[in-house]
């Protein structure tokens, strides 16, 4: 053997401690993107879960009203969710009972009711946020929108 293939010292360059430090780095970039990804999703999930809910739950206690409280003519009207809620008091209930649009104001045959929820406008689960925070491009569509006839009789 040459005596200066004996002197040769054992491990890496830094060209290559410098990749392989670039190499972690990307891969750490890409698990806490899909990690912050999936979180979204799991919440978008369970803020639309929990919107069908509210919606339901308004629903139903607009069609069980007493009969003479219904209206004759439509109404409708807005409120904020619940503080329970996951959205807190910023989400946003929508409701309206339109009576059947055809008929004289004796003979109203049904009435339609119309439940919507809307999430927060400054949601960044459901709005594209600029970098220094304000909200760029609002979630166009109501989370949940359910709409049920009422018709005239027993229930």
């Amino acid at each position: 053997m040459c005596s200066a293939c004996s002197n040769r010292k054992s491990g890496m360059t830094l060209v290559e401690v410098l990749i392989a430090v670039v190499l972690v780095g990307v891969s750490a970039t890409i698990i806490y993107n899909g990690g912050f990804y999936s979180y979204k999703v799991m919440m978008r999930g369970r803020a639309r879960l929990e919107a069908q809910g509210i919606a339901s739950d308004k629903l139903w206690e607009i069609f069980n009203m007493p009969f003479n409280d219904l209206p004759s003519v439509s109404i409708s009207g807005s409120e904020a969710t619940h503080e329970e809620s996951i959205f807190s008091t910023d989400g946003l209930i929508q409701w309206a009972v339109m009576p059947e649009t055809n008929a004289p104001l004796k003979w109203i045959e049904y009435w339609e009711i119309r439940v919507q929820v809307w999430a927060p406008a400054n949601s960044v689960l459901f709005s594209v946020m600029n970098s220094d925070g304000t909200v760029a491009q609002e979630f166009p569509d109501p989370l949940a929108d359910y709409t049920l006839l009422r018709y005239r009789g027993e229930r």
